[in-house]
């Protein structure tokens, strides 16, 4: 790969900010301080989800050779979603060099307008970060993570699957990204975060390592009291809790990481408690939910069983006080691909217990990191933790950790300098 100009211009696309997008630009955004390229970093954010309550991209709006663009003031309509066009002039006025989609996935339609001519092209050189790769390679929904193929239970359906295949050839997954994306040259590189698709196809297709949290920065005095605050409240749940398990629920309360799923496990194990260290659910997410999460939260609370932040946690210093109340880390993900949040618990040497599909699985059982269960059976799971709690879980300390090396704040910063400006991080 070329090295590029002292005067590299890089665009950072990210048209949603709620979850991992805002993380990611904070992070990429890092890597590259110390570089001498300057940076545009376009975020979609909407009335509800502002710069304000985004603490992770805030020291981004007033840091040196960096520039904060709504993306609503890029688009005619005003939406946080750019179309091609939009894109292009966004590209133009900046004179970017390189501009990486931090969700490739949400500018599929954009890329098919491009390759079927009626977008223009993009400008420079361009790369988009993937998550949806499992229909591609090795073949599996990229939600439940269940594997695909032509053979199924019923005759009929294996019918419809063959004449899916050679009728509908244009709708898969492997001509979206073999044809529309890299044959018609729509994009330069792909980052995928699966590991077994780079190394199936290769390049141009890089595994990139997945983002779980910004580098660890000093904590201001607001979030010195507000840890305090936490940790005398979490030291007093577990107090009352002394006798019972806590089981870890990280992160937003979602239908995709299995919220419902979590509280339901609790509520069917007296022998844990609860912990929730983010916020809660929004109307929308009630609706998903399998599980009344309501009656759920009502009766754990009633038995003195969980406790909750009920707000988005950023920190390095309370991510690990919430982590190091647990032996285990358990996920009730849905969604199979790989989890953020199971590279922070296997940062801090947690072995984990997740469910037997996709990367998550593929992960855990071939590196030793624990055990996996029977995708959404609670009664499963249930066993399965049983069983690890009662065992020495400190021989999983060495293979989680050497695992996260490949995650670790230098190997990121390695990755993103090499593939976007083509020079080593560090002599």
């Amino acid at each position: 790969m070329a090295a590029h100009s002292p005067t590299d211009r890089i665009l950072l696309y990210a048209p949603d900010v709620i979850g991992h997008p805002r993380i990611y630009c904070r992070v990429i955004a890092d890597c590259l301080a110390n570089s001498s390229c300057e940076l545009v970093v376009a975020m979609g954010f909407t009335d509800e989800v502002t710069l304000a309550n985004s603490p992770d991209v805030q020291p981004l709006a007033v840091r040196q050779g960096v520039r904060l663009v709504d993306t609503r003031t890029c688009s005619t309509a005003g939406a946080p979603h750019l179309r091609a066009e939009e894109l292009v002039r966004l590209q133009g006025s900046f004179d970017v060099s390189t501009t990486l989609f931090i969700e490739g996935d949400k500018s599929r339609a954009e890329f098919e307008r491009i390759a079927a001519g009626a977008a223009p092209r993009l400008l420079g050189r361009n790369i988009a970060i993937f998550a949806n790769t499992a229909e591609w390679y090795p073949g599996e929904d990229s939600f439940t993570g269940e594997r695909r193929g032509l053979r199924a239970p019923t005759l009929r359906t294996t019918l419809g699957n063959v004449k899916r295949a050679i009728f509908q050839r244009k709708q898969s997954a492997r001509y979206f990204y073999e044809t529309i994306l890299l044959g018609h040259k729509v994009l330069d590189e792909i980052f995928a975060k699966d590991e077994r698709l780079a190394a199936w196809y290769g390049p141009p297709v890089h595994w990139m390592p997945e983002i779980s949290r910004p580098a660890p920065v000093a904590k201001t005095a607001a979030e010195a009291d507000e840890f305090l605050r936490q940790q005398e409240e979490l030291r007093r749940f577990l107090a009352t809790n002394r006798s019972r398990e806590p089981v870890l629920y990280f992160g937003d309360a979602t239908f995709y990481k299995g919220y419902d799923l979590f509280l339901r496990f609790v509520a069917s194990t007296p022998s844990a408690c609860a912990v929730h260290a983010g916020q809660t659910y929004d109307e929308q997410q009630r609706g998903f939910f399998a599980y009344d999460v309501v009656a759920l939260r009502d009766l754990l609370k009633r038995e003195g069983r969980l406790y909750e932040t009920n707000a988005y946690v950023h920190t390095q210093s309370l991510k690990e006080l919430f982590f190091g109340t647990v032996r285990l880390y358990i996920s009730t993900h849905r969604l199979a691909l790989s989890s953020a949040t199971v590279i922070q618990a296997l940062e801090l040497g947690k072995p984990v217990l997740v469910p037997n599909r996709g990367l998550l699985n593929h992960r855990v059982r071939s590196n030793g990191l624990g055990d996996v269960y029977s995708y959404g059976d609670l009664a499963d799971l249930s066993r399965k933790a049983e069983t690890l709690w009662g065992t020495d879980l400190s021989r999983f300390v060495a293979p989680a950790r050497l695992f996260w090396g490949k995650f670790s704040d230098a190997s990121i910063q390695d990755f993103f300098n090499e593939r976007l400006l083509g020079r080593a991080s560090r002599p």
